[in-house]
């Protein structure tokens, strides 16, 4: 009877679609983009700003399944009564982040990029040494230019 409860308890706490995100970092899109998990339904999301080369902050919600964390439209305390769209979901178990368009009245889906989880310290840190390396290779562009 304990081998069987210890094998349960193994089972549930090693499977990643019963984990709880609250708390974790992913860096996507080729160190360009963030999500901080920050409660058990928003998640802020920090990317790079490339016309400015700065970095911004808007904070989402998020809705997780067995299978996938569907981002959704901007949180908003007013319009808590509407449906929320999701506007992308990372699948849970290889990170592959997948963005919605709504073009034409229908929603097309587009594979974009994957994940890794990083400790939250680093995920401002690599976002300043990506906007460093896009700030030298534009200053080369243009040395070239000129």
């Amino acid at each position: 009877m304990i081998r069987l409860f210890l094998f349960l308890l193994f089972i549930i706490i090693s499977n990643k679609a019963l984990a709880f995100i609250q708390g974790e970092t992913l860096i996507c899109d080729k160190d360009r983009r963030g999500y901080n998990f920050i409660s058990k339904d928003k998640v802020e999301v920090i990317s790079i700003n490339l016309l400015k080369l700065n970095i911004i902050s808007i904070n989402y919600t998020y809705e997780l399944s067995e299978n996938a964390i569907f981002i959704k439209k901007l949180s908003s305390e007013l319009n808590k009564e509407k449906k929320m769209q999701p506007i992308g979901w990372i699948f849970r178990r290889t990170l592959d982040y997948v963005s919605l368009y709504y073009v034409n009245g229908d929603w097309y889906r587009k594979f974009l990029w994957s994940c890794e989880i990083i400790p939250s310290d680093q995920l401002k840190q690599r976002l300043k040494n990506k906007i460093d390396h896009l700030m030298k290779v534009g200053k080369n562009k243009y040395k070239e230019f000129n």
